[in-house]
């Protein structure tokens, strides 16, 4: 008897809670589509009509599929993923799509390449995979192909879409909500201010061309590195200025660590070559140029595998930088770059213990975001050196190739026209040679302190009674003499007068024009032209100076009355 009142409890018990499982399960899978149903935000569907019923939950579940269905089918539409920056030898591209594909199918990707890759980039779907997700991932070569149209060899014919997502190597992407929220934030309103200050909507464009761009960092960029660049370009005098600018700040022209760009594909047509490399460097110096706004959208994505840990694979890829860039800044016609940063300035001597090594990648440049730190300014000069030809080219009616394009003389040239200047004016104060600065550069001294900004050469005048005093003018009377430092000093073959060039191949130079003192008159001695016009000795007695390149250097007296009876006033 007391057994089955023992068998009677226990299956009471297993009976409670087997009722209180099921109570548990069903409970859990209301308040589950509940909150579903809130995050989604679903349109006429509300709290009170979430019911436990097997038809309301297959509607339920029908709309989310559709929702979804349709969320996918927009950003379709609307976006095409490009890879554009990334290296043969080592990249994730593969991976990367994989990740795109995995959330979004059938998603319109492109890859460009500059030069078809050996062996091939061959991309394979899994086996589950539709073949519709190959067919949707085309590799473009950007190289020139004989037999194409020209119409493919346009590569922005290949995307059909209103934007196009730039997408750096290495990216995971774990969910479409941040695609959503970029292309709901470059399709707000952009209200702007005019120029009192009174916000004014923009003017409506022709075809809807979204003139801005959405930039989205990866989160694993660091924190303490400067993320944007402020771009001004100075084209007449061959200059670009890089400034560190902190990322929140609307002179963002240009982000330096990794991220993606969402922009209008319109926009990219008005650009002369908008993916060319070094990509993305290239693009917004094009976009500075057509006033193109960037914003820095808050959220990041995923990074990927990390790449380039190996040291031979970290340089490869610096070398690659340093040749795309060279060949941009010669595409672009720039000789100088500037730029300034937060940063405490740590250069290393070159070998020979001269000038300091110095490299043109962007991103090695501006380490600190630290805008306590002291500004930092570096320039470099790219072009006319002593191993290559000068950037003056050919000078027809003394005026350079370069006067008829709307631009000065190229700072490079200036530079070194200034370092065989200070050469030579050593030379002549070691050695007691009576000199003058003499014509254009005297006019321009008198007038700014420095050289004129169209200078290509610049003329000193001597008495050629102290010739014998200088060796170097001594020895180059018969033939061409190149002194200790590598100057080049040689006798014109048009008229008895000097020229020191900066080396043999790099022809900018100093002309030392030789005057005989003969009575009271001054004479050219042996060379001839508007140069050689006879003049008054009382111009050199006595002699006076003017301030020209930071230096006092000799020059006749009444310089404005001597310029005037040169017919150079």
């Amino acid at each position: 008897m007391k057994l089955m009142r023992l068998r009677h409890a226990k299956l009471i018990v297993l009976l409670i809670v087997v009722a209180n499982l099921i109570l548990f399960y069903y409970s859990w899978k209301s308040t589950l589509w509940k909150s579903i149903a809130s995050t989604l935000a679903l349109p006429n569907l509300k709290t009170s009509d979430f019911v436990n019923s097997p038809s309301d939950m297959q509607n339920v579940k029908s709309s989310l599929k559709d929702k979804t269905r349709n969320s996918f089918k927009h950003i379709r539409k609307s976006i095409t993923i490009a890879f554009r920056n990334f290296y043969t030898f080592e990249n994730d591209i593969k991976e990367s799509i994989d990740s795109i594909l995995d959330v979004l199918p059938n998603m319109p990707i492109v890859v460009f390449q500059d030069n078809i890759p050996y062996p091939p980039i061959i991309y394979e779907r899994n086996a589950t995979a539709s073949k519709m997700e190959e067919f949707n991932v085309r590799f473009v070569n950007l190289g020139f192909d004989i037999m194409k149209p020209i119409q493919e060899l346009n590569p922005l014919s290949l995307i059909h879409t209103k934007y196009v997502l730039f997408m750096p190597d290495s990216v995971r992407l774990n969910s479409r909500n941040i695609l959503q929220k970029i292309l709901r934030e470059i399709n707000t309103n952009i209200w702007e201010k005019d120029s009192r200050g009174s916000k004014t909507k923009p003017n409506a464009l022709s075809d809807n061309i979204v003139r801005r761009m959405i930039i989205v960092p990866f989160s694993g960029n660091l924190k303490s590195f400067a993320g944007c660049l402020q771009i001004t370009l100075d084209l007449p005098n061959w200059t670009v200025h890089y400034e560190a600018v902190n990322s929140s700040s609307d002179k963002c022209d240009l982000y330096l660590q990794k991220h993606a760009i969402l922009v209008d594909v319109a926009v990219l047509k008005e650009m002369p070559d908008p993916i060319s490399s070094p990509f993305p460097e290239m693009f917004y110096i094009q976009a500075k140029l057509n006033n193109i706004t960037k914003f820095v959208f808050p959220q990041a994505f995923q990074d990927g595998r990390r790449l380039f840990v190996a040291y031979h694979t970290k340089q490869r890829r610096l070398d690659m930088r340093r040749r795309q860039f060279r060949d941009m800044y010669k595409k672009l016609q720039i000789k100088r770059i500037i730029r300034r940063s937060h940063r405490v300035n740590m250069k290393t001597e070159s070998k020979d213990g001269n000038s300091p090594q110095r490299n043109i990648i962007l991103d090695s440049q501006f380490s600190s975001a630290n805008f306590s730190m002291p500004l930092v300014t570096e320039i470099d000069l790219i072009g006319c050196e002593r191993t290559t030809k000068s950037c003056v080219g050919t000078v027809y009616n003394q005026r350079a190739f370069y006067i008829f394009l709307g631009k000065h003389t190229p700072p490079c040239c200036l530079d070194k026209l200034k370092s065989t200047f200070n050469h030579i004016l050593e030379e002549f104060e070691n050695v007691g040679i009576r000199y003058w600065l003499d014509n254009m550069a005297l006019r321009t001294a008198i007038e700014t302190s420095q050289l004129s900004p169209d200078a290509y050469d610049i003329d000193v005048s001597f008495n050629v009674a102290d010739l014998e005093r200088s060796n170097a003018m001594k020895k180059s009377q018969n033939k061409p003499f190149v002194d200790n430092e590598g100057f080049y000093w040689i006798k014109a073959t048009d008229g008895y007068y000097f020229r020191v060039q900066f080396s043999k191949i790099n022809q900018i130079g100093v002309n030392l024009l030789p005057f005989e003192i003969s009575g009271n008159e001054v004479k050219a001695n042996g060379f001839f032209g508007w140069k050689a016009k006879p003049f008054s000795a009382d111009f050199l007695h006595p002699m006076s100076t003017v301030l020209f390149l930071g230096k006092n250097i000799m020059c006749p007296n009444n310089v404005r009355e001597y310029l005037e009876f040169k017919n150079l006033r």
